[in-house]
């Protein structure tokens, strides 16, 4: 089966991008232009986190983090809503506080007065 025109155009195109592409890698000033050019990007990469960061807007991986973390609580919270009542008060039951500690955890906590 011959090829088609296309074909052979992306062929020739693939050929004088990789001439060029050598050309430009062997030239120690093009590469000397792409440092200072990946310099430029990751600085300006990094002021843009430090301008997000005194916004208070998270930062992409931050965003992530955070909503693979409510989608693994909606997840449980899915998993707690399908299983029957019964079974969340056999796993789920927790002893009660004794009179004693639950006084103790509502007193007032007592201010000091703070040093002048």
């Amino acid at each position: 089966m011959s090829e088609s025109l296309f074909d052979r155009l992306k062929a020739r195109g693939e050929e004088v991008f990789g001439q060029i592409s050598a050309q430009l890698m062997s030239n120690p000033q093009f590469m000397k232009a792409m440092e200072h050019a990946l310099r430029g990007k990751q600085k300006l990469d990094e002021a843009a986190g430090r301008a997000l960061k005194q916004m208070n807007i998270p930062t992409r991986s931050e965003f992530k983090r955070a909503l693979a973390r409510i989608e693994t609580l909606e997840e449980q919270l899915a998993a707690l809503k399908e299983e029957p009542k019964s079974a969340r008060r056999a796993r789920g039951s927790r002893p009660k506080a004794s009179k004693a500690e639950g006084k103790a955890s509502s007193a007032p906590a007592k201010e000091t007065p703070a040093a002048e």
